[in-house]
């Protein structure tokens, strides 16, 4: 994981409410699943920020192509994403929703920042209501893989029929020791910024909460 985040010149509300506690970051095997292939096995990994601050994003302004993603390092080595989790905060009813577009970056080795777009297709997510709660969506069938050099997963508020500036859902924010965010705006990959951080603690950065599955097929007999 490396340095991310903060733009400016973007139109985005943010509401912060502090705890003090530690974050961690989580990976566990949580599930085996064997599949048709009788010699193989399929085995999930859970990747995600513990919640650790009562923070939000509020709201966007969608009309200035307004992206925010995570960084996830590889120490698997291999993997395709199944799963990709949004922990979202209760939206306010003055905000409008709106869809969201889910998308795949690599790594860009010289800038360490997100590089070439993973997913050949639209992936998109409409909420259902503006409660707060966990989503999954399940990816599995574009086969995005989990480059060695690790991915960064985003989401994009996309515009309203009516161009209103001020959308939802919210999405959690919580505090990491590392900066693992990045945001960006008009679709220019040279904006991409890693310096957003609301945290007033020393050595704590502001990040989004995104999760992120993986699975990876290992022979049966495989150590």
């Amino acid at each position: 994981m490396k340095n991310y985040f903060l733009f400016l010149f973007v139109l985005v509300t943010i509401n912060i409410h502090s705890q003090e506690t530690k974050d961690t970051l989580r990976e566990e095997n949580i599930e085996t699943v064997v599949i048709n292939d009788k010699d193989y096995e399929k085995v999930n990994y859970s990747f995600a920020l513990k919640k650790e601050i009562n923070s939000k994003l509020r709201s966007v302004n969608p009309n200035s192509a307004y992206e925010m993603g995570l960084r996830f390092n590889n120490n698997l080595g291999k993997g395709i994403v199944s799963n990709v989790i949004l922990f979202l905060h209760k939206t306010d009813e003055k905000d409008k929703l709106t869809d969201l577009e889910i998308n795949f970056y690599k790594i860009d080795t010289l800038t360490n920042k997100p590089g070439e777009k993973i997913n050949s297709q639209q992936i998109i997510y409409t909420p259902k209501n503006r409660h707060r709660g966990n989503v999954k969506i399940n990816v599995e069938k574009f086969r995005i893989p989990f480059p060695a050099a690790g991915i960064v997963v985003t989401v994009k508020w996309l515009p309203t029929k009516d161009h209103d500036k001020s959308v939802g859902p919210a999405i959690r924010f919580t505090n990491y020791d590392e900066r693992l965010t990045y945001t960006r705006f008009d679709n220019d990959p040279t904006k991409w910024s890693d310096k957003m951080n609301f945290s007033q603690k020393n050595g704590l950065y502001t990040n989004v909460m995104i999760g992120m599955e993986v699975y990876i097929k290992k022979r049966k007999t495989d150590e």
